[in-house]
């Protein structure tokens, strides 16, 4: 009886092993990586959807890189005909997309992690770039895995591979004009907006569903020629934040003929079918411009990012005293700080300049400097951290550029920059060589 009762143990011991479940290994590694897991999901967490990036997964490639934007094949025989002016995001997978113009079309292109190409598509969008476009191209990825593609003749939308799904060309209701996009979001709502302008001298914001119906176009702004919105994120309570440039009249009259010198900075917020809950002008009598805005880290409200240029009338000036600006609101868009800084490049439609969060809870901008000819200094990319609990750090580097076409928080906690021809990856110290 001894002897049956061992061999039936003997037997299920074997048939357990072989028959019944995973090995001592599988079951380890199950373990350890249900474990990464739960790490990786906490410490992914943090604030994601104000600064950007994600810490999700345990697959995170640290890179630095500087790579020269070029579509096509790259050879002496691949002509653009068109300005880059790209746009750059990060994408879910780690690599990037890039937004830009080809041979006199709305271009695509999409790299991996290391900024090598893996697929661009080119798009019948149409092209004619106003200079008054600072950003002439922005894109997104979309929560299907997709892409939207903005720009200053109309959007469109891809599926993950950059086939075509859907397009608006113009403004609209109006074909034959251009909506003159400069940024886009894809809202907690599951809809697009969409901010530029002028479109009849006005600002714009086009609020447009997943499938590519539109469900909302509003304008604002005043009497005066070229008000433009630059910039949209949602606000800290699920509506919208509009950031941009309001024309006022010089010292004689309501309106100036020379309208690009003569702007506030300008700040709108609005409900989610954009109806104006508040609106705001920052400056003096002369000429502010509001280009990039994010969610403050430390308590409710917004950091602005501008430039302003005090001529005192004679415009010519501006050369020698542009300035950045930064300026810290509540949520009411009540000013509580300005912060002026000297050396920003100057340009009369105005400095492509852009702003995010770090994930220390600080900011960084990028810019372009302004030459220096007495310390043989031509103009430079410039890129500044600050903030409390943040290293503040300052750098004037090659190569040179119009200035920050974008920049966004990657998931290794560095930086994606375009200056419009080139993209430049950085660590969180700003390190990229």
């Amino acid at each position: 009886m001894r002897e049956i009762f061992y061999s039936f143990l003997v037997s299920c011991l074997i048939f357990t092993i072989f028959s019944c479940g995973k090995t001592t290994e599988e079951n380890v590694n199950d373990a350890v990586s249900k474990t990464s897991d739960t790490v990786n999901d906490a410490g992914g967490a943090v604030n994601d959807t104000i600064f950007g990036g994600t810490d999700e997964g345990s697959g995170i490639i640290h890179t630095k890189f500087v790579k020269k934007i070029i579509p096509g094949n790259g050879d002496d025989n691949t002509v653009n005909y068109c300005y880059l002016g790209a746009d750059i995001k990060q994408t879910d997978d780690g690599g990037y997309i890039v937004a830009g113009c080809f041979d006199k079309k709305a271009w695509l292109m999409k790299t991996d992690v290391y900024g090598e190409k893996q697929w661009e598509k080119t798009y019948s969008l149409g092209v004619n770039i106003p200079h008054r476009l600072l950003a002439p191209w922005a894109v997104i990825q979309t929560s299907d895995g997709g892409y939207l593609l903005a720009s200053h003749k109309g959007v469109l939308k891809t599926d993950s591979s950059g086939t075509m799904l859907w397009k608006i060309k113009g403004f609209p209701g109006n074909a034959g004009q251009d909506p003159n996009y400069e940024d886009v979001i894809e809202h907690s709502n599951g809809n697009y907006y969409l901010v530029g302008g002028p479109v009849l001298e006005q600002a714009i914001m086009v609020k447009i569903s997943a499938t590519g119906s539109v469900l909302k176009t509003k304008s604002y702004g005043g009497s005066c020629p070229d008000d433009i919105f630059r910039s949209v994120i949602e606000s800290n309570d699920g509506k919208l934040i509009m950031v941009g440039e309001k024309t006022h009249g010089n010292l004689e009259n309501l309106c100036s003929f020379y309208f690009r010198y003569w702007k506030n900075i300008w700040v709108v917020k609005t409900g989610k079918n954009g109806v104006k809950i508040w609106d705001k002008e920052y400056g003096e009598k002369f000429l502010e411009k509001g280009q990039d805005i994010v969610r403050r880290t430390d308590s409710d409200g917004y950091i602005v990012l501008g430039q302003k240029c005090a001529h005192g009338g004679t415009i010519t000036n501006c050369g020698s005293v542009y300035k950045a600006v930064i300026l810290k609101i509540n949520e009411e868009g009540n000013q509580l700080n300005e912060t002026i800084l000297p050396w920003q490049n100057m340009f009369e439609y105005g400095r492509a300049q852009a702003l995010a969060n770090t994930h220390l809870g600080g900011y960084v901008f990028v810019t372009a400097s302004v030459p220096r000819p007495r310390k043989n200094e031509n103009g430079k990319l410039w890129i500044k951290k600050w903030g409390s609990g943040e290293k503040n750090m300052e750098l004037k580097i090659r190569p040179n550029s119009d200035g920050g076409r974008s920049i966004m928080r990657t998931n290794d906690n560095g930086f994606i920059i375009s200056t419009g021809t080139y993209m430049i990856k950085t660590d969180s110290n700003l390190s990229y060589d």
